[in-house]
């Protein structure tokens, strides 16, 4: 008698425990959407296909300011961008564990030639064939990073790490 007893108070046990389960998932809200970046641009994209990642128009290249830092270069995304001192003009020598905590700016090959920037943006913008087979964005020949601990558009983490890590600035 013992034994059924406790087995019954189990069962309702793991259907109580299942339904709070249940009503929890229910409860808990969607995160909220967040912007995909502080750019605009009025200039129109030449791409053929679209880079998911990029916002409407495909802009590759905008800018962003703090009282700080003043005017800065931020990606599609609308993180900020930086640059490495160690780099040569259209040279790369960020790669292995270095570009795991600054990851370069990377467009998909169907855009190194149609590369979109924010009306305003005076210095040139290409881009460079990595070792690694990807393409690079450049601005006045330097290659674009990103910094692994900024983690919201507008953050600049970055800037002065080492000495040699800038904010890429226009």
């Amino acid at each position: 008698m013992k034994t059924s007893t406790l087995a019954w108070i189990v069962i309702i046990l793991i259907i109580l425990v299942g339904g709070w389960y249940i009503w929890m998932q229910s409860a808990v809200p969607a995160p909220a959407p967040t912007s995909s970046t502080t750019a605009t641009s009025t200039a129109t994209s030449t791409a053929t296909t679209t880079n998911p990642n990029a916002p409407e128009n495909n802009l590759t290249l905008g800018t962003n300011a703090t009282g700080t830092i003043g005017t800065f270069l931020i990606a599609s995304n609308g993180m900020t961008l930086y640059t490495f001192d160690k780099d040569k003009t259209g040279t790369t020598t960020c790669y292995a564990k270095c570009a795991t905590v600054w990851p370069p700016y990377t467009v998909p090959e169907d855009m190194e030639n149609s590369l979109n920037v924010q009306a305003g943006i005076t210095g040139k913008v290409e881009t460079i064939d990595r070792a690694d087979g990807t393409y690079q964005v450049t601005y006045n020949g330097k290659p674009l990073y990103f910094y692994q601990k900024d983690a919201a558009p507008g953050d600049t983490l970055g800037n002065g790490i080492g000495g040699v890590w800038h904010v890429a600035k226009q």
